[in-house]
């Protein structure tokens, strides 16, 4: 399938084959996200406990035939809770990580 892959996270998205190689990269093209809103309902321990809830999407562009924007998975779900079609959202998935445990990639992306 030919498809333009347009990356809405904060951060380069690449996938990394099995050999290790850089498949392929997607630089941010701006940043999708849910709104977001805090309670605080609490301390642990002597640090502020907030309950997070998530709502509408922010800077999420409609469907566009053969186009699939990566976002982020809490950026899916509002998506899908306010209505809208997940079929063109796709999320990292199997993380790759270097020596020290960083994350450098991932091996493929998942529907939602």
């Amino acid at each position: 399938m030919n498809a333009t892959i347009i990356n809405l996270t904060p951060h380069a998205v690449s996938i990394i084959a099995e050999d290790g190689t850089v498949k392929a990269a997607f630089p941010s093209k701006g940043v999708a996200r849910a709104t977001q809103a805090q309670e605080v309902v609490g301390d642990l321990d002597g640090i502020e406990l907030v309950r997070m809830s998530f709502g509408s999407t922010e800077d999420l562009p409609a469907p566009a035939a053969d186009t699939f924007y990566v976002v982020s998975i809490i950026t899916a779900n509002a998506a899908a809770a306010e209505g809208r079609t997940t079929d063109d959202l796709v999320i990292t998935a199997d993380p790759v990580r270097d020596g020290e445990g960083k994350i450098i990639g991932c091996k493929r992306f998942a529907l939602v």
